[in-house]
């Protein structure tokens, strides 16, 4: 099934609810700099659930990936009047990159540090 990982440092579950259709939807980390962290991306995963069984489940994977030369920088009206950008502005392939190479180093990647 569908995990998250915490701001406490953990995977939990992301269970469904029996006989409710409902849609679960991860951000990417890009909309974690346009909205200066109003809206967080949530690094996840998905495991094979414990006594090999699986609730019925379906799944649809669709990754969308900017220009590589626009630039990514804080929407305005994500800011508060008193409040600065937490990141400062990146190329979409910059950002990328930085990601694939912290991945590829087994670099810790959490977000909410």
């Amino acid at each position: 099934g569908l995990q998250v990982f915490t701001r406490q440092d953990r995977w939990v579950d992301c269970p469904g609810v029996s006989g409710v259709s409902h849609f679960v939807i991860n951000l990417g980390d890009l909309m974690s700099r346009w909205t200066n962290n109003r809206w967080l991306s949530t690094p996840h995963r998905v495991v094979a659930p414990d006594g090999g069984s699986a609730a019925a489940r379906q799944a649809i994977a669709y990754f969308h990936n900017m220009d590589m030369d626009a630039l990514i920088s804080c929407v305005p009206t994500c800011l508060t009047p008193d409040e600065t950008p937490k990141y400062p502005p990146i190329r979409a392939g910059e950002h990328l990159m930085k990601k694939h190479d912290a991945a590829t180093r087994g670099n810790k990647l959490n977000i909410y540090e």
